[in-house]
């Protein structure tokens, strides 16, 4: 394995995940949305003690946070693919700001254009 020079520069990053703390936020109210809007059991539950919007409500409001990630990941899609990211990390970007949003976005605005090299976690 050849040696860098004490003076050689690190390979640019070119994927960085948000911090766990995002993942929970969203994804976990995510998921409790879809279990409200989609458990009839959980729903009546929950009523009884808190006021909630219809149950029908709150599944269009899953349908629209799905319709809000998939535009996100169509976005960080073409801004890692402006940024000249290998197909690899391209996927990377779509696949987690589809799951996370826009954490993942603006970790990707934070990568220098035409960033190339490795994983930062």
């Amino acid at each position: 394995m050849p040696r860098r020079s004490s003076t050689s520069t690190p390979p640019a990053v070119t994927f960085r995940r948000p911090g766990a703390g995002w993942f929970l936020a969203i994804d976990g109210g995510v998921a409790a949305l879809a279990v409200l809007g989609f458990h009839e059991g959980v729903y009546r539950r929950v009523r009884a003690v808190a006021p909630l919007p219809e149950q029908d409500q709150l599944r269009r409001l899953v349908g629209g946070t799905v319709a809000a990630h998939l535009v996100e990941a169509a976005g960080a899609r073409r801004a890692a693919r402006r940024r000249g990211l290998p197909p690899r990390d391209v996927r990377r970007w779509t696949r987690q700001t589809f799951v996370v949003g826009f954490p993942s976005l603006l970790a990707l605005r934070r990568l220098p254009e035409g960033a190339s090299g490795t994983l930062e976690r």
